[in-house]
């Protein structure tokens, strides 16, 4: 069990690495476009999750760490609720509003799209 948990909390750090890595470098790419970086991030692994999740369901023979690694580390790095906030707060209230209305509508059409898609790719 030991072997197993720190198998995990190893797969899940090296994942956050990565997640972590490729959010910066989109967000340093488009750092004139603001808040475009953070919607772009949070809607494109919100699509990934939902997709993910779909697959991992229907193919259990991935190994835990694996999805603790996807799942947890490089999406859970990758993505923010927090930063987009603080976009929020940062921003006029007009551009605040459409931020918000494509983070939330935006984020609910990607988890349709990617759950219907990886239903498709699966069946």
């Amino acid at each position: 069990m030991q072997s197993d948990f720190w198998k995990r909390i190893l797969a899940v750090g090296v994942g956050g690495f990565f997640g972590g890595a490729v959010r910066q470098a989109i967000e340093l790419l488009m750092k004139d476009q603001f808040p475009a970086g953070t919607v772009v991030i949070n809607l494109s692994g919100t699509f990934i999750s939902a997709f993910l999740v779909v697959i991992l369901a229907k193919k259990s023979r991935f190994p835990q760490w694996l999805a603790d690694f996807m799942m947890v580390g490089v999406l859970g790095a990758y993505t923010t609720y927090s930063t987009a906030i603080l976009d929020l707060v940062k921003s006029a209230p007009v551009v605040a509003v459409i931020y918000w209305m494509i983070s939330i509508v935006g984020g609910v059409l990607v988890v349709i799209l990617a759950r219907w898609l990886a239903r498709k790719l699966v069946a």
